[in-house]
């Protein structure tokens, strides 16, 4: 049978991906940019990169499986990135790892695992100034390690810690390194482009040809024994290749294949034995498996195995597998959490028996080659054993043979072995010699010829022994070898042979000491700083603790506390000079000389003082100690004296005399206190004892918090925060900032008081606060806060409501959720789906009555489905929109569902009419043709407001827009100098924005200046990106990539694109984030194609500006998604965006909602009135004459339903609803702008109306209780309270 015609035993090998249970899971993987593999694995062991960094690496058992704990034993191997890693192959407890802190070490994993951290390594080898990228093991040679850094290659003899081999002829970076399996030869793939083969022995390049035409990473591997070699990389267009080179014709390749343009590392794992291949790509979600045959196809590919994204890839050793099972390969993936054993088994009828044409005998683990031996030039196979389990015998599956130190002892013994049996040997050869008999002058003779003298000439007794050559030094010993053998050794080498003495003296070890020559400097890398070691911890005895002379205040030197002394006691001490400079500004009392406080001073952190409890620093008790905390008869006195006080009116102090006894520290209170009324919390500790008897205090205008903030809070918090204080800090930033500036009010009038409902004074209890009430109604008190606000009363401004905590941002839309709709509402078997769309287009359309899906094959096709027409798609023919050529882009028109414009790569724009009822059959007769770019275009975006206006980018780097009412292009923008990625038109219609190539990001004004009006710095790479304008055009959010390949959301405000605000990182995927920005909401939706996850966050006016809201993890991967408008939500069931999903061969409805209790009610908070963006605002002759029109707006509530807001306004404020509706009517504001994070001036009042009904309504609930609960009691005498 001719072998074209042979069925391989392999070609049905089927990937089994194991339950989740049997992986190891709940790891922290990060993205690491290296030419390593990121995991690797023996016959015992796994190991691979672990935390953000990578310089920690994990060892478990190859067949681990479960959660891991976040504590579990790691190798903290390097102080930075581990770069590459790998076990010996006849060892499987010794690890090699490389790394980016220019080191190369060697690690011993016991036999039964790691059981505590380890950070010792075995040995240590340096690179210098160099980050390490791969390290290698030699195939048949025993402890021989290859490694590479920038251009040079070294072989290292671990055993004997000394460098072997270097060559540094390579004129770039080297990526990979693979050894041939007999250990001959090595082949290397280098930045440079070319791929070489190395003869380390020879020293020289025996062969070197041109390799993939990019500089991206590349792969090379042999091909078993066999001289040819596989590579994987990129040519010049971002196609992924594979080569197949003969080293008979090495210039040419025998096989190339091209694949994809995917941006993901091809990693090349290949069997010898089964000659499967497969291809995991670095960030990749399939793994390819190949068969290599040694003719034509060269390549058979079989069944892929698609699951979650590839970090990393290794095969496990064929010891490892389970042959009982017909398990011929297991590839370990290593994913962001997880190490998935991916099993490929061969399908039999029955696996009782051992299937001995799929296992056929393997290199085994023990080998008779040493590193020295290799080097002189000795080759010696490795022997194979057989995966058979009842031929293996006794042999154990694994092998652990112990840490170097061991070694190195049976090296030594081995080599004393053969010492002395060569003595002996030689002893009787001279006895055999001296028995046959030897005369005088044959010894003469020999000795002459050999050029020694006999014992008569040199006075010595010794034989032809002693005369000859001293044996090699032995190995560096690292503590494993005596050091009284190692003396004896040197002696018995160095030390020459001396005359008779009359005397017989003992030889000593300074007789040596002439020949001793002096010692080689070592080079010793750096290792990062040494680890924090206190001082006279481990010094002498009589410096150790509890000595005279040891002191922790000298290890620890911590800032002394300030103090606090009468009723203004002055910070002392600070951290630096500059600190103190500026305290003694505010101070009444210098510090002392040496910057310490007063001794007689104790520390009062936490204390009351007299001032504390006193506006006028006075206290009936002549004894107070204001170290201890006020009781409460104290309390009591001092609230009856302040009430007394305010009834006669006697304390109220004016305004001028207030503001001159205020501090800096005072001032600031006074105004965070005018803005936010924002107080501790009672049951707070840490906040200087304050209760609910202070609470009342400052409700009746005690000015006790002013002066807290003077005396003890402010010169708290420069030595720690509580919580209630950082959360009060945070609320004061966040909050009122956008009070002053945003709304154009100076910040003098931002301490007015605020019309919004009444909060709780901590912020969080759910209890109103009665603060605010008592502040606004009692009209008096000797507070400095209060008679700021009697002095400013200006016009109550409407503010927004406090959207940030300490906690994070507080957002109505946190946790909404995204719910596949039923499955009667799919449209089922699409078949043929294109995925070679160009990276610009999003691959997927659609409005409320249909969908465009773009059909691969050729002739361009775009098959049109009707959404009223659900369920599964008969078999045969698709109708579809023939273009005759590549489809580059496409989009629906916004305000006309039937139009379909087309983007080809011939430069033409198509327009396509739907007939009512959806396509019938395939048609190629477009309703319009527009031409006007000279090459391929890249994107077409429809205007958002104005009809017949698209605008189109071309290959030609000008983006043209075309008025598609006559036919014509109007408008030519140009300053582009590379591809164009993306384009966006601003909500209003009168700018737009463009992401380029070239790194920049672009506005224009279309109608004003064919040039940008701006220019900033956008994503960088040349993988795309996409940009979106967000918060009515305020704001920009850009997509794209990082220098090391990971996708990031960046916020710009439109008005200064030179800084960004904000950057979010989210993973690392070939993938482009396609944006989709919901105005009501403000929630910006992100996907690629080929994601399974649906990432979301809102786009805020303050900082962070991004905060992230609950993602929605789809059943599976998806080729693109596209948002309906707002009209084909379901408000009644709190769907505020609505998304369809096109999968590999459905077109799948995805809902998301935001739970809610009252879900009968109209959520008038989730749903403002929304833009018309179903009909246009102007036609395209007044958009190009230079008209601006504001789009409509419309009240989303449905009839028969309740307004929220309404029902918990409460019944007091219905009259009065009732009356401002009638005045206003319910339909005003849909025709007004609406800003969902600002005010308008037309919406305002009413909106400030409704906020005082609403306080109004909660105040009459609420009842104040301002008696003590003493007060209530009887039978206590009344100076009872005063003890």
């Amino acid at each position: 049978m001719a072998w074209r015609f042979k069925a391989s035993k392999y070609k049905n090998a089927a990937p089994i991906v194991p339950k989740p249970e049997a992986c190891v899971r709940d790891i922290t993987v990060g993205s690491y940019q290296t030419y390593g593999n990121n995991i690797t694995a023996s016959a015992a062991f796994m190991a691979f990169n672990v935390d953000h960094n990578g310089s920690s690496i994990a060892v478990l058992p190859i067949d681990d499986c479960g959660r891991k704990s976040k504590t579990m034993p790691l190798v903290h191997a390097h102080t930075d990135t581990v770069t590459d890693m790998g076990f010996s192959p006849f060892h499987d407890g010794l690890l090699a790892t490389g790394s980016q802190d220019c080191l190369v070490k060697i690690w011993h994993i016991p036999k039964e695992g790691l059981t505590e951290s380890l950070t010792n390594p075995e040995c240590t080898f340096s690179h210098r100034q160099r980050r390490v990228e791969t390290v290698v093991f030699h195939p048949t040679a025993e402890n021989l390690l290859t490694s590479t850094s920038f251009t040079t290659l070294t072989l290292w003899d671990i055993l004997t810690e000394k460098e072997m081999y270097s060559n540094s002829e390579h004129s770039e970076v080297i990526q990979a390194v693979g050894w041939k399996s007999d250990g001959s030869l090595l082949a290397t793939s280098c930045k440079d482009k070319q791929v070489r083969i190395l003869d380390p022995r020879a020293g020289n390049f025996t062969h070197s040809a041109n390799s993939h035409q990019s500089i991206k990473d590349s792969r090379v591997v042999w091909l078993g024994s066999s001289n040819r070699i596989l590579t994987t990389g990129f040519d010049a267009n971002r196609l992924r290749q594979v080569y197949i080179r003969d080293l008979r014709n090495f210039e040419e390749t025998e096989k190339a294949l091209v694949l994809d343009s995917s941006t993901g590392i091809l990693i090349p794992l290949f069997d010898p034995d089964t000659n499967m291949l497969f291809l995991a790509g670095k960030g990749d979600t399939t793994i390819a498996y190949m068969e290599v045959m040694d003719r034509e196809p060269f390549l058979a590919e079989g069944i892929r195995h698609s699951g979650e994204q590839t970090k990393g890839a290794c095969l496990a050793p064929k010891r490892a597998l389970k042959v009982m099972e017909g398990e011929v390969n297991r590839v370990l993936q290593l994913t962001s959490s997880a190490v998935i054993p991916i099993t490929y088994q061969v399908p039999r009828k029955s696996y009782r028996d051992f299937h001995a044409d799929l296992f056929p005998d393997t290199a085994g683990c023990k080998t008779q080659l040493t590193a020295e031996q290799w080097m002189e030039g000795s080759n010696l196979p490795i022997p194979k054993i057989s995966l058979d389990p009842s031929k293996r015998g006794n042999d154990a599956v694994q092998v652990h043979r112990g840490p170097l130190s061991e070694l190195k002892k049976g090296i030594v013994s081995k080599k004393r072995e053969e010492e002395e049996n060569g003595k002996k040997k030689r002893k009787v050869e001279a006895n055999v010699g001296k028995a046959v008999g030897s005369s005088p002058i044959s010894d003469f003779e020999s000795r002459r010829v050999s050029g020694t003298r006999s014992p008569a000439h040199n006075g010595s007794t010794c034989d032809d022994r002693s005369v000859q050559q001293p044996p090699k030094p032995l190995p560096r010993s690292r503590g494993s070898v005596p050091s009284e053998t190692v003396a004896a050794v040197e002696e018995s080498v160095l030390t020459p042979a001396a005359p008779p003495r009359p005397v017989a003296r003992p030889r000593t070890a300074t007789a040596a000491a002439p020949t001793t020559a002096a010692p080689a400097p070592i080079f010793k890398p750096l290792l990062g700083p040494k680890p924090f070691t206190p001082p006279k911890l481990n010094g002498a005895v009589g410096e150790r603790i509890g000595s005279s002379s040891f002191s922790f205040d000298k290890v620890f030197s911590v800032p002394s506390v300030p103090e606090m002394n009468g009723s203004k006691r002055d910070m002392a001490d600070s951290v630096d000079a500059q600190s103190e400079e500026s305290l003694q500004n505010v101070t009444d009392e210098p510090p002392s000389e040496d910057g310490v406080p007063p001794a007689d001073v104790p520390s009062q952190m936490g204390k009351f003082s007299a001032d504390d409890l006193e506006g006028d620093g006075k206290l009936d008790d002549q004894d107070y100690d204001p170290l201890r905390t006020p009781t409460t008869a104290e309390r009591r006195r001092l609230f009856e004296r302040r009430a007394e006080e305010q009834g006669s009116g006697g304390n109220v102090a004016t305004v001028g005399q207030v503001e001159e006894d205020v501090s800096p520290q005072d001032e600031g209170k006074d105004e965070m206190d005018g803005e936010e009324e924002v107080g501790g919390d009672a049951s707070s500790p840490g906040e200087g004892g304050k209760g609910a008897m202070e609470e009342e205090r400052e409700c009746d205008g005690e000015e006790g918090g002013e002066e807290e903030a003077d005396g003890f809070g402010s010169r708290e918090s420069l030595q720690r925060r509580s919580i209630a204080e950082r959360r009060k800090m945070y609320e004061s930033r966040s909050a009122s900032v956008q009070e002053g500036s945003a709304m154009g009010v100076p910040q003098s009038n931002v301490g007015g008081p605020s019309p919004l409902p009444m909060r709780r004074r901590g912020g969080g209890d759910g209890q109103p606060s009665v603060q605010r009430q008592c502040s606004l109604e009692s009209g008096t008190g000797g507070g400095v806060g209060r008679a700021r606000r009697e002095k400013k009363t200006p016009e109550p401004v409407p503010t927004t409501k406090r959207t940030s905590t300490v906690f994070g941002r507080v957002s109505k839309f946190r946790h909404l959720k995204g719910t596949p709709l039923h499955k009667s509402t799919h449209i089922e078997n699409i078949r043929n789906i294109s995925r070679q769309i160009s990276g610009e287009c999003d691959g997927f359309h659609a409005n409320p009555d249909r969908v465009a899906v773009p059909l691969s094959g050729p002739g361009g096709k775009i098959a049109v489905f009707e959404l009223s027409k659900t369920g599964k798609l008969p078999d045969g023919v698709i109708p579809t929109l023939v273009h005759g050529t590549n489809v580059m882009d496409f989009c629906w028109d916004p305000f006309d569902y039937s139009r379909l414009a087309v983007a080809c790569d011939d430069g033409m724009i198509r327009l396509w009419k739907i007939p009512e009822g959806g396509l019938l059959e395939p048609t190629n007769e477009a309703e319009c043709t527009l031409p006007g770019h000279s090459e391929k275009i890249y994107f077409i975006k429809f205007h958002p407001l104005a009809s017949d206006v698209l605008a189109s980018g071309s290959y030609d780097m000008t983006v043209r827009i075309w008025d598609l009412a006559s036919g014509t292009e109007r408008i030519i923008l140009e300053g582009h100098t590379d591809q164009i990625f993306s384009f966006a038109w601003s909500p209003c219609g009168t700018r737009c924005a463009t992401l380029c190539k070239d790194g920049c990001l672009r506005i224009y004004e279309p109608r004003k200046s064919c040039t940008p009006i701006a220019e900033g710095k956008g994503p960088v790479g040349a993988r795309g990106a996409r940009v979106v304008w967000a918060l009515d055009g305020s704001f920009i959010v850009t997509t794209g990539f990082d220098k090391v390949s990971e996708r990031q959301i960046t916020v710009f405000k439109a008005n200064d694109l030179a800084t960004p605000l904000n950057t979010v990182s989210l993973d690392v995927s070939p993938a482009i984030l396609i944006p989709f920005y919901d105005e009501d909401s403000s929630t910006l939706f992100l996907t690629g194609k080929g994601d399974w996850t649906i990432y979301a966050f809102e786009v805020a006016a303050e900082a962070p500006y991004l905060c992230p809201l609950s993602h929605h993890r789809c059943s599976g991967l998806h080729q693109g998604l596209s948002f309906l408008p707002k009209s084909a939500c379901d408000i009644q069931g709190v769907e505020f965006a609505k998304a369809l999903r096109l999968t590999n061969n459905t077109i799948e409805p995805i809902s998301f909602t935001v739970p809610r209790l009252k879900v009968d009610y109209f959520q008038d908070d989730l749903f403002p009135p929304t833009k018309v963006t179903w009909s246009p605002t102007l036609t395209s002759e007044e958009w190009f004459r230079g008209l601006n029109r504001q789009p409509k707006r419309i009240n989303l509530k449905p009839e028969g339903m309740e307004n929220l807001s309404d029902v918990q306004g409460g019944a007091n404020a219905a009259p009065e609803r009732t009356e401002k509706g009638g005045a206003k009517g319910s339909g005003s504001i849909a025709n007004v702008p609406f800003n969902r994070l600002g005010w308008n001036p037309d919406v305002s009042g009413e909106t400030k109306e409704k906020q005082e009904q609403i306080q109004r309504a909660v105040s009459s609930r609420m009842e104040v209780n301002l008696k003590l609960e003493q007060d209530e009691m009887e039978g206590v005498d009344e100076n009872e309270w005063d003890e």
